[in-house]
């Protein structure tokens, strides 16, 4: 058991539901700043006066988790920091006023995830977030206390950013806008999760008034600045970027 040396504060998105407030989150750390899912990353985030600290945990052959954003990029760099390095380098105090969103790339590892939180006594600044839905159902049974983030849509890359493919993509967000809502809503009044993580283009001023009477409402991935500052009018509780310098508020 690790000892609790450090008082934390608790997850920050509660606080700014309530207030109203728009969380910045830096994505992978401040990935277009300095290469993601690193310490450094994760520490320049903070000078650029971030809120949540955002990263992706992967398994290795060795069992361990490593802060990878899929598996190409966790080949790319097999010394890639463990998720139990990034966790003790975020206990430290120039670092332990952050929010942590841990995002569960693959199903499989949810003991791996919630035990270090656990042993660290870091669940109450965490949420963990995940597409895959047996992932937040597991992680529920093995730790009641782990805040849950389910994110939509549930896909593997961004066909909205390829032109071959974005007209298509438009239909199914369109589709998306209307069925998943209600499906979301559904997920947080039964406690099985506690916050949506959304990406941009799922997000309306219906989907934001929806949502957030229920949990908390994040959005991923904005790297635009205006886009940023209209969303974060609609009331969103926060917004990810991997530029965090662009959140401006």
């Amino acid at each position: 058991m690790v000892p609790e040396t450090l008082s934390r504060p608790a997850w920050p998105g509660t606080a700014a539901r309530a207030e109203g407030r728009t969380l910045r989150f830096g994505h992978m750390g401040c990935h277009a700043v300095v290469p993601g899912n690193t310490i450094a990353s994760i520490e320049h985030a903070a000078t650029l006066g971030v809120d949540v600290v955002e990263f992706d945990v992967l398994p290795c052959p060795d069992g361990r988790l490593r802060l990878a954003h899929d598996p190409g990029d966790l080949a790319a760099r097999p010394d890639a920091p463990t998720y139990d390095e990034a966790l003790d380098r975020l206990r430290e105090p120039d670092l332990a006023h952050l929010g942590i969103n841990v995002d569960a790339k693959v199903p499989g590892c949810e003991e791996r995830i919630a035990t270090p939180l656990r042993d660290r006594r870091m669940t109450d600044r965490v949420i963990v977030s995940a597409m895959e839905v047996p992932t937040l159902r597991e992680l529920r049974r093995i730790d009641p206390g782990v805040r849950l983030g389910r994110s939509i849509p549930r896909v593997s890359r961004d066909w909205y950013a390829n032109p071959w493919t974005r007209v298509p993509t438009i239909g199914m967000i369109l589709a998306a806008r209307r069925y998943l809502p209600p499906l979301m809503v559904r997920e947080l009044r039964a406690g099985r999760i506690d916050a949506v993580m959304a990406h941009w283009s799922l997000v309306t001023p219906t989907t934001v008034r929806r949502i957030t009477a229920h949990g908390e409402l994040y959005v991923w991935t904005v790297d635009d600045a205006d886009q940023a500052a209209a969303i974060a009018a609609l009331g969103v509780t926060g917004i990810t970027s991997n530029d965090p310098r662009l959140l401006r508020w």
